[in-house]
């Protein structure tokens, strides 16, 4: 039977090592940027600095004492109200219901003033639609967020780090480890993406599954991250003679 041979590191050109590296430092800090985009979209929803498990909780679960748009005008959105009475504003529209006619009246002008460059669909799709009324309900009542809107954010997740997590792969092949090793380490960052998804789902109906968010996504983080330090690694510094 004639031997396999398999392209490692030390068989690829130095043009595509840089190739490689530059796309996965790349990566690296994108995901940094969606680490700290994260953080401030979901933090503070509680009315405490920080992220926290009852951040995430708000966010898929909901909370019977507060609403997700009020808490973001008294901690996150604050600093981003350019008349600091329309706090007051808002806050008041959300205590008498919330209802359409107040928001057309009050509450429109403030939001496409101060708030909509961000909070658009087509730009950020993981924050709160606000630039019409049905998005702001969704945050100015107690529940957390819809199925329409998970089900928006999850395709958009799946599809766009499926190919990151691709292309990661496709070069932490080339690395020299047991191939058993190799094999699990290529399937875990997959596997948790799909339980992180899968968890927000769950958490809309069980808050408790809050836990397994935020397990899951650190969990796709450090494998994902592991493949990247592993394969710069094996490329510029790590060499192995043929047996």
């Amino acid at each position: 039977m004639a031997d396999k041979s398999f392209i490692r590191f030390k068989d690829i050109s130095i043009s595509e090592r840089i190739l490689n590296t530059v796309f996965l430092l790349t990566i690296g800090l994108g995901y940094l940027a969606a680490l700290a985009n994260m953080y401030y979209t979901h933090q503070g929803l509680d009315g405490k600095a920080g992220l926290s498990v009852e951040d995430v909780v708000i966010s898929y679960y909901g909370s019977t004492t507060q609403t997700r748009l009020g808490t973001a005008v008294k901690g996150i959105m604050k600093p981003n109200l350019k008349i600091k009475s329309d706090q007051d504003v808002i806050l008041k529209w959300i205590h008498n219901g919330a209802t359409e006619t107040g928001y057309d009246e009050d509450i429109a002008p403030i939001l496409n003033r101060d708030c909509i460059m961000c909070h658009t669909p087509s730009v950020n799709p993981s924050l709160p639609d606000l630039t019409n009324y049905d998005g702001v309900s969704e945050v100015a009542h107690g529940g957390g967020a819809t199925i329409p809107t998970l089900i928006r954010v999850s395709h958009i997740h799946l599809f766009g780090i499926a190919f990151i997590l691709f292309f990661i792969g496709k070069i932490f092949l080339l690395c020299e480890i047991n191939v058993y090793v190799k094999r699990v380490a290529m399937v875990v960052p997959f596997a948790a993406m799909l339980l992180d998804v899968v968890s927000w789902f769950i958490t809309k109906s069980i808050p408790e599954f809050a836990y397994v968010v935020i397990a899951s996504g650190a969990l796709m983080g450090l494998s994902m991250g592991l493949q990247i330090l592993l394969s710069i690694y094996q490329m510029w510094f790590f060499s192995k003679n043929d047996s």
